[in-house]
């Protein structure tokens, strides 16, 4: 098997999270290797290349030719700039969340991408979380959603708000379970430090009856990562960060060893890069993201006014 040539672009915490899982699969599988990392700050790449290997550039043009496929973990805002050149030049890429800044950039190259036959995939790394789907197994059909996902202040992300930066990955794996319409959203937030929303709260109701409540801050007073599914067959707490799930009424269960959820990403990312079929994380799926971020913006700045059918995504997943 010829290995699959791949660029992490931005030497950054997201960046050498995937330069790890890369360099850990090609050892492994032998199916990729970690050919380049790019940063405008070469100092940094060289960091991650002596820790993983390939090769460290401070330059996109520097990688025209030498690999077939590229992650993009860098700021948000720039992501379309990272992105476009390498689908202009046949290049599959993997777009860490939030996809783009703003929706109209995101259906505009997820419709280059289409055109141009690359696969575009969107790292929505809790789609993968092992955790998580165990939960959604034993619970069945959800009733009723809640998820408390909560960090206190750091200086990062924050070319973007906490919609965008955590609550994104709940409204888009409770969505996809769901699997129906939105009838309404209502939402609460404010912003604490910055100019942008730094908590928020949603409440969302489906056509079939499902109720979900997200919370998301990165003001609190510490970390949150639980969730409580109640659905036909249970009702299943997930603490995400103990690593634990409760059934009730049965007992909690601690499990020692979990697949990484980045790792399935790489691996679902890449088995599409070969066949040529959409990965489970396509465009879509993060464009749809995009239009559920949007709506509750939209509930947080008109409170009352709710959300129609009409007016929100039409989910395919």
């Amino acid at each position: 098997m010829i290995p699959i040539r791949l660029a992490v672009i931005g030497a950054g915490p997201m960046g050498r999270l995937h330069a790890r899982a890369i360099s850990r699969r090609a050892a492994r599988f032998g199916d990729c290797v970690l050919a380049n990392v790019v940063d405008r700050n070469l100092a940094s790449s060289e960091r991650l290349t002596e820790e993983f290997g390939g090769t460290a550039l401070d330059a996109l043009e520097a990688c025209w030719g030498e690999v077939d496929g590229a992650v993009v973990a860098v700021p948000t805002h720039l992501h379309g700039e990272v992105a476009r050149p390498f689908l202009e030049r046949g290049v599959d890429v993997l777009v860490e969340k939030p996809m783009f800044s703003t929706l109209s950039e995101a259906r505009e190259i997820v419709r280059m991408a289409r055109t141009g036959g690359r696969i575009l995939g969107v790292g929505h790394v809790e789609w993968f979380n092992p955790r998580l789907r165990d939960a959604v197994h034993r619970a069945g059909v959800p009733r009723r959603i809640e998820v408390v996902r909560s960090s206190p202040s750091n200086r990062r992300g924050l070319d973007i708000d906490v919609v965008q930066d955590f609550m994104l990955h709940d409204l888009d794996w409770v969505s996809r379970i769901v699997r129906d319409e939105i009838v309404e959203i209502v939402a609460w937030g404010r912003a604490v430090e910055n100019e942008g929303l730094d908590e928020a709260e949603a409440e969302i109701s489906f056509a079939s009856g499902c109720r979900t409540r997200l919370r998301a801050s990165r003001v609190d007073s510490g970390r949150e990562r639980k969730i409580t599914i109640e659905g036909r067959h249970a009702t299943v707490e997930v603490d995400l960060l103990e690593e634990q799930i409760d059934d009730t009424p049965g007992h909690t269960r601690a499990r020692e060893e979990w697949s990484e959820p980045l790792d399935a990403e790489w691996a679902d990312f890449l088995a599409a890069c070969r066949s040529r079929k959409a990965p489970e994380n396509d465009g879509t799926v993060g464009l749809a993201a995009l239009e559920l971020v949007e709506r509750v913006r939209r509930a947080i700045k008109y409170p009352g006014r709710g959300s129609s059918r009409d007016d929100g995504p039409h989910l395919r997943r």
